[in-house]
């Protein structure tokens, strides 16, 4: 069975907000290291965005099977004067053991639906919350956005671009990712071929155009098409695109090399592309592509294409590795449910606008709704929360890539076309079942004593 793959070479124990691990020790003092149960919810849609698309999970997992705190972990932790050394020895030996349910990758879901949950004795599922919510929101995040940049070429290949603009190059992998989920072609990320099979592409840059001087742009054209025969896309628009144009023509026919295409990356688009391709097909050039890039996104690609542009393909960066427009992901990791002897009993958070579901989940797709039930519910529609980690160790075989791609093209597809569209999206409808209501309210009523409701 294959196991889950990291995106990071290094150990990740340490990635936690401090209350993790004194929280942890505080529970570890008193004896209270029975089973607790959290889930990873969304509590609303970013701005724009009629649905989410599930991503990060596999990453998730690969962090909480490695979970391992080190020799370096451990002396950091012991000079903090916080920690005891007996229970610096529990953080030694402490390794996941439980169980975790999640939605599928690549899944369209709307708000205060559980991505995720993690069923584990209380430290283990309370040490994790930080590294697992980063990695969830993250790449749902960029799988969101995506999924909507994607959504407005209407069939054109869009490429990730976005590596130079990014919190940091740690991120790279994640935005290639996620963004592979959504119905991207791939990503210009080196490391993201190299690491997770994704197709690569790359053009050229404005300082190798400026190598040459402005009076040699063919001479930087000539030698790229001598150098990369039949993938050579040449970028046009260092000094005057429309020249750089008729220059790009001239030096594939002076090399007699194929000319794969040009890319605009300045400029009016919408009209340079029809200049642009006017002048290629008049030369016989009618298969070269033209590729539009600049701080495009949904709304600028919408607007291109709506403007007659006849472009090919979409380099995006900025706006999709950033998911600028929305660059946060509000998902929360809480308490549902905690053992009380043998029982599990239900627990919510109760503060204002801050409430949460009691108890352990299930979600039932339709085509016109979500559901989110008990998990002992059986309700009309598909149930999306499925078992991936038992004691410690996967048990369902993770789909590949590929896989989870398609689940998500069609999946998204499947929407209603007033929750896919660009602008002004109507939100995927969720709703709580009966029985989860009136748990709701019972546990609001009794305010916490008898049941173990959490009131915050």
């Amino acid at each position: 069975m294959r196991q889950p793959q990291s995106l990071t070479d290094c150990s990740l124990a340490l990635h936690t907000d401090e209350y993790a691990l004194t929280m942890a020790q505080s529970f570890w003092r008193h004896g209270q290291t029975g089973v607790a149960c959290f889930e990873m919810t969304v509590r609303s849609l970013p701005p724009s965005r009629g649905y989410l698309v599930a991503a990060g999970l596999e990453q998730a997992l690969a962090y909480l099977l490695s979970l391992r705190y080190g020799a370096r972990d451990l002396e950091f932790l012991s000079q903090r004067g916080i920690y005891s050394a007996e229970f610096l020895s529990v953080l030694e030996g402490l390794r996941f053991t439980g169980d975790v349910d999640a939605i599928p990758e690549g899944t369209p879901i709307g708000a205060e639906v559980p991505l995720l949950r993690v069923t584990a004795p209380r430290i283990e599922a309370t040490v994790v919350e930080s590294s697992l919510l980063a990695l969830m929101n993250h790449q749902t995040m960029i799988a969101s956005k995506a999924s909507r940049i994607v959504a407005a070429a209407e069939g054109r290949e869009v490429w990730d671009f976005s590596l130079r603009r990014l919190q940091g190059p740690e991120a790279a992998l994640g935005v290639a990712r996620a963004a592979y989920i959504a119905g991207c072609a791939g990503t210009a990320t080196v490391a993201a071929g190299a690491r997770l099979g994704l197709p690569t592409t790359g053009t050229m840059a404005h300082h190798f155009v400026l190598a040459f001087g402005e009076d040699h742009e063919q001479d930087a054209f000539e030698q790229f098409l001598r150098d990369y025969p039949g993938r050579a896309v040449l970028l046009v628009d260092t000094y005057d695109t429309l020249r750089g144009v008729d220059r790009a023509i001239a030096a594939s026919r002076a090399t007699r090399v194929s000319l794969a295409g040009v890319r605009l990356d300045s400029g009016d688009i919408a009209v340079l592309a029809r200049l642009t391709r006017e002048k290629l097909d008049a030369a016989g050039f009618t298969s070269a592509r033209i590729t539009a890039s600049g701080d495009l996104d949904e709304y600028s690609i919408d607007s291109l294409l709506a403007a007659g542009a006849p472009l090919d393909a979409f380099g995006v960066g900025t706006m999709l590795g950033t998911s600028a427009d929305a660059p946060t992901m509000g998902g929360i990791y809480k308490l549902v449910a905690q053992a009380r002897g043998a029982e599990m009993v239900p627990t919510m958070k109760v503060s204002s606008a801050k409430q949460t579901d009691p108890g352990l989940h299930q979600v039932f797709h339709t085509e016109s709704h979500d559901v989110i039930a008990l998990a002992e519910e059986t309700l009309p529609g598909e149930p999306l929360m499925q078992p991936v980690v038992r004691g410690g160790a996967v048990c369902a075989e993770l789909p590949s890539l590929a896989e989870i791609r398609e689940r998500c093209r069609v999946r998204v597809a499947a929407l209603p076309v007033e929750v896919r569209r660009i602008h002004e999206p109507q939100p995927w409808p969720v709703v709580r079942s009966a029985r989860l209501e009136e748990l709701r309210d019972r546990l609001l009523r009794e305010g916490g004593h008898r049941t173990g409701v959490k009131v915050a």
